[in-house]
């Protein structure tokens, strides 16, 4: 005896609804890439060797160590390329060490340093108003320190 809901009970399967064997790596790019413009498969090892992110990162470090003593205005390309790499540093600095609405001194540092070696102009003149702010007021106490227990 069959039971009583038993063919009461139909399986539909709708498009998209069963189980979907999906390929998500990154072959379609590679193999989209005419053959006039180069070879997808080196392409795809160069990738997975070094992103182009990083392939990026690298010449813009050592294009601005070979740079960093050649004056440039804000508006020329190394100008430019010096203030990306300033601000995209920033960024790194701020996604690694900073929970929202923090600063900590450790970021501050950091920039200053990615500054200091990229551009020299921009790291004096945000140095002084640095030092302008960390400099005591006149008119403030002197600060007692206290001696260790």
């Amino acid at each position: 005896m069959f039971p009583l809901f038993w063919n009461l009970s139909p399986q539909f399967f709708l498009p998209w609804s069963g189980s979907v064997r999906q390929d998500i790596e990154l072959d379609r790019f590679f193999n989209a890439i005419p053959r006039s413009a180069g070879d997808g498969d080196i392409e795809e090892a160069a990738f997975k060797r070094a992103s182009y992110g990083s392939q990026l990162g690298w010449i813009t470090e050592v294009l601005l160590e070979t740079m960093k003593d050649v004056p440039a205005d804000e508006k020329s390309p190394l100008g430019k390329l010096r203030l990306a790499n300033a601000d995209i540093q920033r960024m790194k600095l701020q996604r690694r060490y900073l929970a929202p609405g923090e600063l900590s001194g450790e970021l501050i540092a950091d920039y200053l340093r990615t500054l200091r070696t990229q551009d020299r102009a921009r790291y004096e003149a945000v140095s002084q108003q640095l030092l302008h702010l960390l400099q005591p007021a006149a008119s403030a106490a002197p600060a007692t320190v206290m001696p260790d227990a």
